[in-house]
């Protein structure tokens, strides 16, 4: 097995479990990089929070300064993981193909383990600038649904990096494990 950029960019095919991970670990290792990076070199972000809560009964009004401290991802991982995101659904969509799936099975996985979370909150969010109350409402009821299905993508993913190639030819193409045996 030869690393080749035409493969890595490939979508179509079949991927064996191998070359799958031959190809991953790389793209894990780059984004471990990454987020160390974003948190020992360029540090949290820290800074203050005005908040005004409404007693929903009384009516009173609290104001409150907090000092926030943020470790979420910052312009390294950021960057790293939109050159990467290429590449890394090519190689899942091929492995979806090896056992046998659909490659929009690898789209909805990756969507769900990238994109949903972060899309949610933004849409709630945006309805936080028309009514927090309705906001808080929607972010209690979807966090755990939102929670739960990117789990679920992530652990899918993990799972199809592990399961055994279809035997034989399918309707992707040839076994890449049988070919190279």
């Amino acid at each position: 097995m030869q690393f080749s950029v035409k493969t890595l960019l490939s979508f179509s095919g079949r991927a064996s479990r191998s070359e799958y991970w031959m190809y991953v670990t790389p793209i894990l290792l780059l984004l471990l990089a990454a987020l160390t990076f974003d948190l020992l070199a360029l540090g949290p972000t820290t800074y203050q929070e005005f908040t005004t809560t409404t007693d929903l009964l009384t009516g009173e009004q609290t104001h409150e300064i907090s000092n926030v401290t943020d470790y979420s991802p910052r312009i390294g991982s950021l960057v790293v993981s939109l050159l990467v995101l290429v590449p890394f659904a090519a190689m899942l969509t091929r492995r979806v193909h090896d056992i046998g799936f659909p490659g929009w099975y690898a789209w909805l996985a990756l969507f769900l383990a990238f994109f949903f979370g972060p899309m949610l909150s933004f849409f709630v969010g945006l309805l936080g600038l028309i009514s927090v109350k309705l906001a808080l409402i929607f972010a209690f009821l979807l966090g755990v649904p939102q929670l739960v299905l990117s789990l679920l993508g992530f652990v899918v993913i993990v799972l199809w990096g592990t399961t055994p190639s279809e035997p034989g030819t399918n309707e992707y193409g040839p076994n890449a494990s049988e070919l190279t045996a």
